[in-house]
């Protein structure tokens, strides 16, 4: 029945898939090879093991050959282990394989599950690993992760953490830094009063406050998200996924209100509504919106002249907070990607699996990863050469070590596949005429009819 459920856990998340920040590396798949890690009898030196992994770094970037060059290292460590590797770019091929692995029982020994709302299913199966005593008897190693990154993986009603974070990124505030300046802003708001405030005098000088996209529903969603975390809290998102809270709850009901506030206060174009993300980004990109809310991602366009004319003039920031609020002021929306180790493993063949997830994620890699390839893992003691690394890089990375709580999207919390664009369509329909309470209504309705 436990696997019934798990099948159906895995479909719901393979129509969700393709959230922030997927992980894993491509390889071949040799049917003759066992799925999860063999032992062959021998002497305790020589012991043949097998791991396998399924994740999505995949293709020929520079994340790819570093993560290769890694494995390398790993292998001329042990020779005696055998590394097969079936990640998956695509995601299709790669939701198909874990389908398959899940139908089979044969997990792989390093793996990734899309969206963490259903990790309580693989837990109570058995299919996952709790690190936290790994991170906590290496405190070189498990000390270093921020602990926003780790407490997104701590399920409620189970005890532990369930997987090493291995990318991250802020997604923050970008802002013009010339465009404040000629409103008369000295520095970005750090509290909500501040940011409203912000946003009359940017009015006042002729620009856009805040570019916004609003017919590519994620950018209005991202802005609740924002929102939220600062209002209710990132336990607050999980509490929902498990309908220990409801959207109709007054705190909810006021972090959409937020939203409605900024829209009233045209905040966005006034065709923020039908208007593309891309066309909003070239908005910021050209000069003509101060501020867009997006995440990592973007960098290398922000740092780009020639796409970006305005590059020199940007910087980014956390979301401003709410001073009723403060226990939330390091609480952050964030792309997170993360190995997962199986749960089933045992002797040398888990001892090997989690000394190979240590060197994949160790501030020494972290360091090569950030300065060659501009991927983040969230560590706090990484020595970046900051000549190595865009500006704007390097602040994503300062901003990603206070937080003390971290979530994606809202919806990645909710076991509901349609609560993705049920959320983003209500959050959508308040920059036409909706009110926060029929947006909260509409949201809460779709998991009532689910029940």
């Amino acid at each position: 029945m436990k696997q019934k459920r798990l099948m159906a856990v895995l479909l719901s998340v393979m129509v969700i898939g393709g959230l922030l920040g997927g992980c894993g590396k491509s390889g071949g798949t040799n049917n003759d090879t066992p799925k999860t890690g063999v032992k062959t009898e021998g002497s305790a030196q020589e012991e043949a093991v097998t791991i396998r992994i399924l994740t999505r770094i995949a293709g020929t970037s520079k994340q790819v050959e570093i993560f290769n060059q890694i494995l390398d290292e790993f292998k001329s460590k042990h020779p005696q282990v055998t590394i097969v590797d079936d990640s998956q770019s695509d995601e299709g091929a790669f939701n198909s394989m874990m389908a398959a692995d899940i139908a089979s029982g044969n997990l792989a020994n390093i793996f990734r599950i899309q969206g963490v709302a259903n990790l309580a299913d693989y837990i109570d199966n058995g299919l996952l690993l709790d690190v936290s005593s790994y991170l906590e008897q290496d405190s070189q190693w498990g000390g270093g992760f921020t602990e926003g990154s780790l407490s997104y993986f701590q399920v409620p009603g189970h005890e532990g953490t369930y997987a090493i974070p291995m990318e991250s990124g802020v997604i923050g505030v970008y802002y013009n830094k010339a465009l404040f300046q000629k409103a008369g802003i000295d520095k970005f708001p750090e509290t909500w009063k501040e940011f409203l405030a912000v946003i009359e005098k940017l009015k006042e000088s002729g620009v856009t406050p805040l570019a916004m996209g609003a017919q590519s529903t994620y950018m209005a969603g991202h802005l609740h998200d924002q929102i939220f975390y600062k209002w209710v809290g990132t336990n607050g998102a999980k509490l929902l996924g498990s309908r220990e809270k409801k959207w109709t709850d007054e705190d909810v009901v006021q972090s959409l209100q937020y939203v409605k506030d900024l829209v009233d206060a045209s905040a966005f174009d006034k065709s923020a509504a039908g208007m593309t993300d891309d066309i909003a980004l070239m908005q910021f990109q050209q000069g003509k919106a101060a501020m867009v809310i997006t995440g990592p991602w973007n960098i290398t366009n922000f740092t780009d002249e020639a796409k970006t004319p305005v590059a020199k003039d940007i910087d980014v920031a956390n979301f401003p907070y709410f001073e009723e609020k403060p226990e939330f002021k390091n609480e952050n929306m964030q792309t997170l990607g993360c190995y997962m180790i199986n749960g089933e493993l045992e002797g040398k063949e888990k001892e090997l699996t989690v000394e190979l997830i240590k060197m994949l994620t160790s501030k020494e890699a972290a360091k090569r990863f950030a300065e060659e390839a501009g991927v983040l893992i969230p560590r706090t003691d990484m020595d970046l050469d900051e000549s190595k690394c865009p500006p704007l890089l390097v602040k994503n990375v300062a901003l990603g070590k206070n937080s003390s709580g971290v979530g994606v999207d809202v919806f990645d919390f909710d076991p509901l596949p349609s609560m993705q664009d049920r959320t983003r369509n209500s959050i959508v329909s308040m920059f036409i005429d909706a009110t926060a309470e029929a947006a909260a209504a509409e949201i809460q309705s779709e998991i009532d009819i689910n029940k």
